[in-house]
């Protein structure tokens, strides 16, 4: 009787942590200090999918951290960076009950997705770094995304 009730805890809680986790994937053989340039994929920023607004503010956040961690704008990049993301509306519902009677429903509606971050080594033409954070674009997006980045980025290059 107790195994039954633990599954379905086991499952809620891998749900939950899952929604809200970051993942990081590189190539452990790369030596990530011989790295010292890197430039933005247009055509990747041409192509996603949020208002030009934040897309300047996602920009500008990623190359305030990669000049924090010593890499500098290049057009001759060793680094190309591409952003992606996939956003999808999400409505919650809240029931709001006043009596037997009279009930009505409290709407919220924002968007909720994965913010994408890959990094390309121009000359091999591959992807040598790649992460990506769920994020919940609910109220302040500029902090969401930027608290996004910060998680990412948070650990490169690896060491």
């Amino acid at each position: 009787m107790k195994f039954k009730l633990i599954i379905p805890a086991i499952l809620f809680t891998l749900l939950i942590t899952s929604c809200s986790s970051t993942k990081i994937e590189y190539d452990k053989s790369i030596d990530f200090t011989q790295y010292k340039t890197y430039a933005f994929f247009k055509k990747g920023l041409d192509h996603l999918k949020i208002p030009t607004k934040k897309k300047r503010f996602v920009v500008k956040t990623i190359s305030e951290v990669m000049l924090q961690k010593g890499f500098t704008k290049s057009s001759h990049p060793d680094l190309i960076i591409n952003i992606f993301t996939d956003l999808h509306d999400r409505i919650d519902v809240y029931p709001q009950y006043y009596s037997p009677f009279y009930s009505r429903a409290y709407i919220e509606k924002s968007k909720e997705g994965t913010l994408f971050i890959d990094i390309v080594d121009l000359k091999q033409k591959k992807v040598i770094w790649s992460g990506r954070k769920y994020i919940n674009l609910s109220g302040n997006d500029y902090k969401q995304f930027k608290k996004a980045i910060y998680k990412l980025l948070e650990n490169f290059p690896p060491k």
